[in-house]
């Protein structure tokens, strides 16, 4: 490389150049408003402010429109590449390799085409660290100072800090999408609201739910939305969470019930609160799909019998249709199995099958559990047998020891579909099939005030008595083979049958392996 031999420098133009502006445009975006504003305050001074990239090659030019001819004419335009083996030492090429702010003036530079001119150069740096080009300020030696360095080193950093900014709200920006996505995504609805209680977000799942419109919502108050629950005011006064307690609220003249958790936040400059809405539907599926499943079905009872083919006649009967089920028989006959068959014959079948003993309820006193509670400031609210069978079959065995209280609230479930809970006001609809089951004579129960009259007649409606097994004793081998066959995996038994071969007299001969 020749001193006195200036070569101009290699330029990048047409698609080469747009494709690295569009590389660069966070840093064109912020480095031209910058220089732009440096220089409305340096009152036409002579001279040029140049954007390079981390290859120095220059993307935009600004500043007094006589020097930014001038370098133009040395060959320092828009895409040209400032490469030392071009241009010699300068401070346009030397900055991006220390990566340090450099000055070179006169002399100092090898090209003697360079030496009237000064150049002073500062890095800009990403927010990871890395060179992402640099700030140059050119002019005539003679109209140089001493603070152009200087100026070029601030240039630099408020650029640096704009993009670290930008980076940091991208990534913020970022973040905030994938909550958005993860809280729309969610099957609970979710709500957030102020100390003043303006609702700041909700979900399309708790709009769903409290039916609102989830944008016009935004920005109102809470209160003036919902009429929320005692408990659920009593716990924002207070600031006190919540977790997983059943409440009702009132919206659009419509009540909804939901599972809630509520989270405060608490801060110096006021409180905030989030609100998850559990729907009470999904989760009592749940459990019901987890408890209330029965197997038995009527291709598991054995056809040989007249008076069986007679039960599994009217048990079919009595699926297909949404009346009460009254089973009458003494002790071990078999009146839960055929009621567990009518519930998988029906259109029930793919609902809950809650069994309740009614020994268990012969007083008033765990009616809470049978008829379920509201909630109250203290407590949460409990759901009752009756709801958990919702769309499905609710068994009730030995219904002639159910307590009066209780049969009440019963015949209000068949006659109305509705329950009213303990110590509440509200209708809860209910939709459940009962089948209840009887030892007793509950004609004679009723005569004697017993038992409850009209419950009686509603239960009375389908009755299906089934006789003992000693009158129908040709069953009985059916019924070995069925039990037999059913513990052979986990007994690890076998058994032949030799009732053809030997008549009715016949039997079972069973052998452990």
């Amino acid at each position: 490389m020749q001193r006195e031999t200036w070569q101009a420098p290699h330029q990048a133009q047409g698609l080469t150049f747009e494709s690295i502006c569009r590389r660069k445009t966070a840093l064109l975006t912020i480095a031209q408003a910058a220089l732009e504003d440096a220089w409305e305050f340096m009152d036409g001074r002579p001279c040029a402010l140049l954007i390079l990239d981390e290859s120095a090659c220059i993307l935009s030019r600004c500043g007094d429109p006589q020097t930014v001819e001038q370098l133009a004419e040395l060959g320092f335009r828009d895409g040209s590449y400032c490469a030392e083996s071009i241009i010699g030492s300068c401070a346009l090429s030397l900055a991006t390799m220390p990566g340090q702010p450099t000055k070179t003036s006169g002399d100092q530079h090898f090209k003697q085409a360079l030496h009237p001119w000064s150049f002073c150069s500062t890095p800009v740096f990403d927010n990871h660290g890395r060179l992402f080009g640099s700030i140059s300020l050119c002019c005539l030696v003679e109209h140089e100072c001493v603070s152009d360095l200087s100026l070029t080193l601030a240039i630099a950093r408020e650029v640096g800090n704009s993009l670290l900014t930008d980076s940091l709200l991208a990534e913020s920006n970022r973040h905030l999408n994938q909550m958005y996505g993860l809280l729309e995504s969610m099957d609970d609805g979710v709500m957030a609201w102020n100390e003043q209680g303006v609702l700041q977000f909700i979900n399309a799942r708790a709009a769903l739910l409290l039916h609102l419109d989830a944008q016009a919502s935004q920005g109102k108050n809470i209160h003036d939305l919902l009429n929320l629950p005692m408990l659920l005011r009593r716990a924002i006064k207070h600031a006190r969470g919540l977790n997983h307690v059943e409440v009702t609220f009132e919206s659009q003249h419509q009540f909804v019930d939901a599972v809630i958790t509520l989270k405060p936040i608490v801060e110096e400059q006021g409180n905030s609160f989030i609100l998850l809405l559990h729907p009470v539907e999904q989760m009592r599926q749940l459990m019901t799909s987890q408890l209330g499943k029965v197997s038995h079905t009527f291709e598991q009872m054995s056809t040989d019998d007249p008076e069986t083919r007679r039960l599994i006649h009217f048990g079919r009967q009595a699926a297909r249709g949404s009346f009460p089920i009254l089973l009458c028989g003494e002790e071990g006959v078999g009146k839960e199995l055929l009621s567990q068959a009518i519930h998988n014959e029906s259109e029930r079948a793919s609902g809950p099958y809650i069994a309740v003993n009614c020994q268990l309820y012969a007083n008033s006193v765990l009616g809470q559990d049978f008829m379920g509670s509201a909630p109250t400031d203290d407590e949460n609210g409990r759901l009752s047998r009756l709801e958990l069978a919702n769309g499905g079959t609710l068994f009730l065995e030995k219904i002639e020891y159910l307590a009066p209280e209780l049969q009440s609230a019963l015949l209000q479930v068949i006659k109305q579909g509705v329950l009213t809970r303990l110590d509440a006001r509200r209708l809860i609809p209910v939709d459940v099939k009962v089948i209840a089951t009887t030892t007793v004579d509950l004609a004679n129960l009723v005569e004697q005030n017993r038992f409850s009259r009209q419950l009686y007649y509603a239960l009375h409606s389908f009755e299906i008595v089934i006789p003992p097994l000693r009158a129908r004793r040709s069953s009985i081998p059916s019924l070995i083979y069925t039990r037999l066959n059913s513990l052979k995996k986990t007994l690890f038994i076998q058994f032949e049958d030799r009732r053809r071969r030997a008549g009715a007299t016949g039997g079972l001969f069973v052998a452990g392996q």
